[in-house]
């Protein structure tokens, strides 16, 4: 290949990596448009995350407007958390059920009655409770609840006396659910806290207490948080696995595409360089449009049908529009199933490690080792001053035609006459 055909290769190359950023950008600001917009939505018509935290419960000091903190003896506690995912525009939101039963006992130690001021307060402010029941020693609390106030009560206990409050219900919440211990005391005593889920990719809100232990379930995972004494301002907390998100997941494969693109190109022009094929820059422009196809199929595809079926349809369309123009470009010289291989490889499996989560990297960095110890394999043998000689000569111009045989001159008669 002469300089000249490497500078106009150099220069597709650019304008498709110009052409995959404007695409990646505009993908990006759909999913960034979609998340910002839609996520109130989502919030005001699903829920927010939600923080439940303990009851508080205080004692007056006689002849003073202090309050005395106390915590309850023992704190019996269920959740069950359903994942419900709901999508909005290019956004998948993790979105999911919660179901809350605890009970708390409320113990007086002292040798004089108490009358202990219990507050209540709701995990979220505007969601909306169903099958809401607060009750004392199993009598209900009938009274007319404010999401954004609580539920205030004052339990009266005799010397020694213990009484339990429990509430429950059920509510929907997102990305994560946390329980929070009473802050004004800092300590939990007897605690036994069970959260089932229906999804086994656990993990815990940041700087949350780990369970003390985490077993398998038929459809998911139940935790348990056990523990006599403790003391923590740490909360419990789940986060509700994310699906893939085809928006943001389209668009980093979309700036990854210069580099399947570059790999592509080295395999063609290596396959032109042993087979002695004469391949212009024209065709790459085309090849490079191929490969352009995929990303722009995918992008608008994924609105659409599943993410995965968008891509394999992509891919398709693109190995087949690449292999079918290098074949019939070069009129059956190209090594049509080493181009299929190429492409499969370096666009297909290189862009289908984005769905890897963490694997990305170690993919494209296999792959770019055994692409050059293939090709190192290959042309070990090629003379590369020939190669660059034939590519000089084939930018002379063409030679001369010979000159025509000369016509002999007609004889004239003796009369003059030819």
């Amino acid at each position: 290949m002469s300089a000249r055909r490497m500078v106009a290769v150099g220069f597709i190359f650019l304008l498709a990596c110009a052409g995959w950023w404007i695409l990646g950008a505009a993908t990006t600001v759909r999913s960034t448009e979609f998340s910002r917009r839609l996520g109130a939505q989502v919030e005001r018509l699903w829920g927010t995350p939600l923080v439940q935290e303990a009851p508080a419960l205080a004692v007056q000091i006689p002849g003073s407007e202090q309050v005395r903190w106390l915590m309850p003896s023992r704190n019996d506690i269920k959740v069950e958390l359903r994942a419900d995912y709901r999508k909005k525009g290019l956004i998948w939101y993790p979105t999911y059920t919660c179901s809350f039963d605890g009970t708390y006992t409320i113990a007086n130690a002292e040798d004089v009655a108490q009358k202990v001021r219990l507050h209540f307060k709701f995990p979220a402010e505007e969601a909306t409770y169903d099958g809401f029941a607060a009750a004392v020693d199993g009598q209900a609390l009938l009274a007319p609840v404010d999401t954004r106030e609580g539920i205030g009560e004052i339990v009266e206990l005799a010397p020694g006396e213990s009484r339990e409050f429990r509430v429950a219900y059920r509510t929907r919440g997102l990305r994560d659910w946390r329980y929070r211990m009473d802050p004004h005391v800092g300590r939990v005593r007897n605690l036994n806290l069970v959260a089932r889920t229906d999804f086994k990719a656990i993990d815990y809100t940041e700087g949350s207490l780990s369970p003390m232990s985490a077993e398998q379930a038929a459809d998911g995972m139940t935790l348990a948080w056990n523990a006599s004494d403790l003391i923590t301002r740490e909360d419990i907390g789940v986060v509700i696995p994310e699906r893939l998100n085809p928006g943001p997941l389209t668009s980093r494969i979309t700036y990854f595409a210069p580099v399947c693109l570059v790999f592509f190109f080295i395999l063609v022009a290596t396959i032109a360089v042993l087979y002695g094929i004469d391949i212009h820059p024209m065709h790459y422009l085309f090849v490079a449009a191929g490969f352009f196809a995929f990303h722009l199929l995918l992008s608008y595809m994924v609105g659409l049908v599943n993410i995965h079926v968008a891509f394999v349809v992509a891919a398709v369309v693109s190995v087949t529009l690449v292999t079918s123009y290098l074949a019939a470009a070069l009129r059956g010289r190209l090594p049509w199933k080493v181009a299929v291989a190429g492409q499969v490889f370096f666009l297909v499996l290189f862009s289908y490690s984005f769905f890897l989560k963490g694997v990305t990297g170690l993919t494209v960095a296999i792959g770019s080792v055994v692409t050059l110890a293939v090709l190192m394999k290959v042309t070990a043998r090629v003379d590369w001053n020939e190669v660059f000689a034939r590519a000089g000569r084939g930018a002379r111009p063409a030679p001369t035609p010979p000159p025509l045989p000369a016509v002999p001159a007609a004889k004239a008669g003796p009369d003059g006459m030819l």
